[in-house]
């Protein structure tokens, strides 16, 4: 009897784990049968004593689980994981019909049913071992029957699967054979006794199962709580659509069935909202998982942010499911119960170094998959990079570690920093899951169709042919590759308490087309989980730096006229914002915003990961950032626009280089533009100059000007655009240059000072310019007879608006096109016979530097003596000419 409980023990006290506190579903605790001792010395754990690797394994603690053989794989949904759930719950069932308990026995009395035994000779051994006898011949045979019923192994549930099923072996230079020869195993050659109790004592060692549980209580009071990948706070817990993120999935796998040598970390790296949380989960849960065991930490702000706590929940997710290890740091924190309370450096030294790479055991152990998700929100960057540190560091150092790491997170500036680091290059792969990659496009397609057609056939008020394959597409298109998108989209469309699938369908359908949703409340808006997402992002940043971030948005908000920044460095000096600044008001904003590396930011731009972000910036009701957005970015353009063209009211020469801008080429000098400020210089190792990086400034400057001009902002409409325009070109591009908006500011609002009187005569009308043509026409109402007609019935290429009619007051204007030729002519004959009749008659024209003038044509109709003629035109005028009526450019 006592060599089979000797053999046995070690599978017996794995089981009764199975129905501890700690590892239970039901919470039920059993008690095994206590074996009383007489008083001893202080214990120290048995993992320390120099004992046989058979007997080692006797001593094993109650959160320890036997694996099942050739099963080293966590298979969740699995018939492995059914198999293992039933097995346990008969389990406990029978065990606990048939439990046996008993009183302990108080120390330093003897019972009379007791037997004292003597100890093994040797000088660690200094008490005697009592064991109860059992004073009921019943329950003795009860408890055998019950010991002999547990003996074939069951499978565990893959959250508590063993690493390994192996005796412990400790390292040899703590314990040697002499050790191992005076510590016998405590039943050896013992026979014909009754077990009772769970406690008991030999020499000055305590083997205590219930001292091992209350040890993983202890571990597991210290973990993060929820933090693990089958933890039902979790509920529902994010998995990947069947049939999506496919390759991804093979290429996580695959590098965790194939890694080798130091390069054992695996960086996901995603956007908010691409799916990173749900690929982590399917590569944990996927049967394809060649690991022996697996421990995850999920990150949230929702509770499990503590990163403090990373390494005890790794550490006690580890010891649940490997009896080795949970010997090896009870071991630890037994003898320094400070460790929990230590630096994460300490702790990770213990916990993670010491067993898996100093201990030949659990060093030559198949492959340990440590899953961490959402670095970025936990909830101090300096813990993340600690921890990052410390993973890269083991993986370098030990590149025959059986630990492999699968760690994602947003692109945080401090994450991607480190990992852009020359000395971890060699530790880890990344996997960047892009929103608008082709096959992030084509899996959330795939997920809208399966999860509309999913809510049509579960609907009885849908048609049979909803959704409409337009409507499907729109929304598809508008989701992009962010499943974050979708997936909002889904649960509004679904919601039953809102109203018809269709309907909802419809309301998002406008929300793509921005129609406006003011009637609904902000928590009923059919993106308001996406918003909620966003607003938890924007949230991060600081009050301080909010002023340049909220530029950089407004920036990015506002629609360019013609050009944009083209590089991130050109868009900070076009703010005034030091590279500094800048990188400080968009840190937190790296989750939604794509933001190129210092050293590539003169050839790359900020840019958003999805169209959706800058759809609840630009909406205030949803985000509260502007009541009125447009205006907002306009107004900080228009403050760029005028400091630019004030620190170079006398132009820019910059030597040969292309002065090519939208509306045309710049005229150089005859200032030389040295004083536009530049708040982001050029490096040295970068192509350009500061002078090349103010040209593109002026370039931007000036075309937003012609382009305000152009769409009427009144903004624009000062003397200062009006004289850079005129004299800062060297020609205008005829096919996009504003002319008729110039003319219009010029002739009606801004002529004291810029338009120069000249006489008709120094005009050549074969000059005359193809750009558009304006006519007013004035008469006052009149009986005479013979009268000038100013509308041709031939004209079809133009319409006018005003007053006209026969005998009354005519004020009307009209635009015509080089098309209409018979007006046209008219136009040229007038030139020509005023030319003749009056050479000196007085004409008022906006000279500019490109040779291209705007002229007022105004006169009386000589025929009738009563209408006024009215044309604004362009023409030709040489050099010479300018000069000689006042130009000085």
């Amino acid at each position: 009897m006592a060599s089979w409980l000797s053999d046995h023990l070690p599978f017996l006290r794995s089981r009764r784990s199975r129905s501890s506190p700690v590892g239970s579903r039901d919470g039920a605790a059993t008690s095994l049968p206590r074996i009383e001792s007489a008083p001893a010395l202080p214990s120290r754990p048995s993992s320390r004593l120099g004992i046989t690797g058979e007997d080692m394994n006797a001593t094993a603690t109650g959160t320890s689980h036997p694996s099942v053989p050739g099963n080293p794989i966590d298979h969740q949904n699995s018939t492995d994981r059914l198999v293992g759930d039933r097995a346990s719950d008969y389990f406990n069932a029978q065990y606990q019909s048939s439990q046996v308990s008993r009183p302990v026995t108080p120390s330093g009395s003897v019972s009379p049913n007791v037997i004292r035994m003597p100890e093994p000779h040797g000088p660690a051994v200094q008490q005697p071992t009592i064991l109860a006898t059992s004073s009921n011949h019943t329950e003795s045979i009860q408890a055998q029957q019950l010991l002999a019923s547990l003996s074939p192994p069951l499978a565990a549930i893959p959250s508590q699967q063993s690493l390994t099923f192996d005796p412990l072996i400790q390292p040899s230079d703590q314990y040697s054979p002499l050790q191992q020869h005076q510590n016998p195993a405590m039943f050896n050659q013992a026979q014909k006794f009754t077990v009772m109790g769970g406690t008991f004592i030999a020499g000055n060692v305590t083997h205590n199962n219930l001292s091992s549980t209350q040890f993983m209580r202890d571990l597991l009071a210290e973990t993060i709580p929820g933090a693990e990948f089958d933890s039902s706070a979790r509920d529902p817990r994010p998995r990947c659509h069947p049939g999506t993120r496919l390759a991804t999935l093979d290429r996580c796998l695959h590098f965790v069935r194939t890694c080798n040598g130091k390069r054992k970390t695996r960086w996901v790296v995603g956007a908010a909202g691409v799916g990173k949380s749900a690929i982590m989960q399917s590569v944990i849960e996927s049967p394809e998982l060649a690991v022996s065991c697996h421990a995850s930490v999920f990150f949230s702000i929702n509770g499990r942010d503590d990163g403090t706590k990373a390494i005890a929940t790794i550490s006690y997710q580890l010891a649940a499911k490997c009896k080795s290890y949970c010997q090896l740091i009870e071991t630890e924190i037994t003898d320094d119960p400070s460790l929990l309370r230590s630096s994460m450096a300490k702790q990770f030294l213990k916990l993670i170094i010491d067993p898996f790479i100093h201990n030949p055991q659990l060093n030559s152990a198949a492959r340990v998959l440590i899953a961490i998700d959402g670095l970025d929100e936990c909830k101090n960057p300096r813990t993340q990079l600690e921890l990052l540190r410390l993973i890269s560091d083991l993986c370098i150092k030990y590149p025959s570690s059986p630990l492999v790491w699968l760690i994602a997170s947003r692109p945080e500036q401090h994450i991607t920093s480190f990992f852009s680091q020359s000395d971890v290059a060699s530790a880890y792969e990344k996997e960047e899951i892009l929103v608008e990659s082709d096959e992030a496009r084509e899996d959330v397609e795939l997920y809208l169709r399966a999860r509309l057609k999913k809510i049509k056939e579960s609907s009885d008020s849908v048609d049979s042919r909803w959704p409409e394959e337009q409507d499907l597409w729109k929304l598809a298109n508008a989701a992009g590759g962010l499943f974050a998108y979708a997936d909002t989209a889904v649960r509004y469309i679904e919601d039953a308490t809102v109203g018809s699938p269709a309907s909802q369908l419809s309301e998002v359908l406008n929300v793509i087309d921005k129609h406006s949703m003011t009637d609904l409340p902000q928590e009923d808006h059919p993106m308001a989980f996406l918003d909620a997402l966003y607003t938890r992002i924007m949230s991060n940043v600081p009050s301080r730096i909010m002023m340049n971030t909220r530029k950089l948005l407004l920036a990015m908000a506002f629609h360019w006229s013609v050009a944009v920044p083209t590089t991130f460095v050109v868009l900070c000096n076009w703010l005034g914002m030091t590279p500094d600044d800048a990188y400080a008001a968009i840190n937190h904003l790296r989750s939604v915003l794509r933001v190129p590396r210092r050293g590539d930011a003169h050839k790359e731009n900020l840019e958003r990961f999805h169209k959706s972000f800058m759809d609840y910036i630009s909406d205030f009701r949803r985000s509260g950032f502007s009541h009125d957005i447009k205006h907002e970015a306009r107004q900080l353009m228009v403050q760029c626009v005028f400091r630019i063209l004030n620190e170079a009211t006398d132009g820019i020469d910059f030597g040969d280089t292309d002065y090519g801008s939208f509306f045309g080429r710049l005229r150089r000098g005859p200032g030389t533009g040295d004083k536009i400020s530049v708040t982001w210089p050029v490096g040295e190792d970068v192509d350009g100059t500061d002078n090349m990086m103010r040209l593109d400034m002026y370039r931007l400057a000036i075309d937003e000007a012609v382009a305000g001009i152009g769409r009427g902002d009144p903004d624009f409409q000062s003397e200062i655009c009006i004289r850079i325009l005129s004299t800062q070109f060297e020609w205008y591009d005829d096919n996009v240059f504003r002319f008729g908006s110039l003319r219009d500011l010029v002739f009606e609002f801004m002529t004291h000072g810029i338009l120069k009187p000249m006489p008709v005569k120094a005009f050549d009308v074969s000059t005359l310019k193809d750009h558009e043509i304006k006519l007013q026409f004035r008469r006052p109402a009149t009986t005479a007879t013979n009268l000038s007609d100013p509308w041709k019935s031939s004209c079809v290429f133009h319409e006018w608006e005003g007053q006209s009619g026969e005998g009354d007051d005519q004020d009307w204007m009209t635009w015509l096109s080089r098309f209409c030729s018979p007006c046209l002519n008219r136009l040229i004959h007038q030139l020509e016979n005023c030319q003749t009749r009056s050479p000196d008659h007085t004409v008022l024209t906006l000279l500019t530097s490109t040779g291209v003038c705007g002229v007022e044509f105004r006169f009386v109709d000589p025929d009738d003596g009563i209408s006024e003629w009215t044309y604004w035109f362009w023409v030709e005028l040489k050099l010479e000419e300018r000069r000689k009526y006042g130009s000085d450019v």
